[in-house]
This record gives structure tokens, C-alpha cells and sequence, in this order.
């Protein structure tokens, strides 16, 4: 869970306890602000490489961008399976940003900034963090633009 990596990394956070989140339309119940969240999509690239990419809640992820990022085309960017989630601790409606496993390929939203929430491995808790310190989770962290104009 989000929480342990966060205390390895000395990073100070606030939790915040809620009813389970499945979907961006149950955000609301939250009782946060959507638009100082951080929402997580994750992949799984044919090397079977996991990647965790976060951006600002209300935006929208650009494919393509993050291919490029991460250097395979966009036609390798598949969903993350369940059973790879779990081995994460996280679940459905709860995953995040936060994680230290070397084997996992975080890529941030160069537009997430201040302080954010963000899913904290479980739906029904969320975590309270700044932006900033995201990138200290995971020294191998890209960042770049996630949701500008991708070529389409």
C-alpha cells in the first residue's frame, strides 16, 4: 500500500477515509476536491513492464503521449491486469501514484502540481500529498506532458 512506500520515503501525507470509490462518476463521494486530485492509469507493456501514469484529475490521458514517453508505440499500451494490480496492494478504485517497487515504471503529469489526493491502493482511502514529492517515491520517474495535443 501506498502508505508504507510513503514512510520509507519519509514523505509526510494525510489520509483521508471515505466510501469505496469503483468509478469516476462515485469521485464524489470523496467529499475532496476532483480538481486537486491526481487519477492513476495503469498499463502493462509487452516486456510486461508495469506502468502507473498520473494526471490531474479532470484531465484526460493523451495515448500517444505516454508512448512516446516511454518509448513503444501506442498500440503497446494495454491494461493492467487485476491479479498485477493486487501484487501491488492496490485494487480497483483505489490505485495510485505511490509506489517503490523498482519493477514499476511511474510517469507523472508534468501539470501536477501543489498539494494533491490520490488513490492510496485501497478505494475507500485516499492520500493527501504534495505534488512534488511524488517524484521522491520513485527516483526513476518520467515526467512529461500526458494530456496535450497528442498528433491524433
Amino acid at each position: 500500500m501506498a502508505v508504507a512506500a510513503l514512510d520509507r520515503a519519509g514523505i509526510s501525507y494525510r489520509l483521508h477515509h471515505h466510501p469505496p470509490v469503483r468509478t469516476e462518476a462515485d469521485l464524489h463521494l470523496t467529499g475532496l476536491d476532483v480538481a486537486a486530485s491526481a487519477k492513476t492509469l495503469a498499463f502493462c507493456l509487452p516486456d510486461d513492464r508495469l506502468v502507473l501514469a498520473a494526471i490531474p484529475g479532470p484531465a484526460r490521458l493523451r495515448y500517444g503521449n505516454l508512448a512516446r514517453l516511454l518509448g513503444v508505440p501506442r498500440s503497446a499500451l494495454r491494461p493492467a491486469a487485476a491479479d498485477r494490480l493486487a501484487a501491488l496492494g492496490m485494487e480497483p478504485g483505489g490505485v495510485g501514484p505511490v509506489c517503490d517497487d523498482p519493477d514499476v515504471q511511474l510517469v507523472l503529469d508534468s501539470r501536477l502540481a501543489g498539494t494533491l489526493f490520490c488513490g492510496s491502493g485501497l478505494p475507500e482511502v485516499s492520500v493527501e500529498l504534495a505534488a512534488a514529492d511524488l517524484a521522491r517515491v520513485s527516483p526513476t520517474a518520467l515526467v512529461g506532458d500526458l494530456c496535450g495535443d497528442d498528433d491524433r
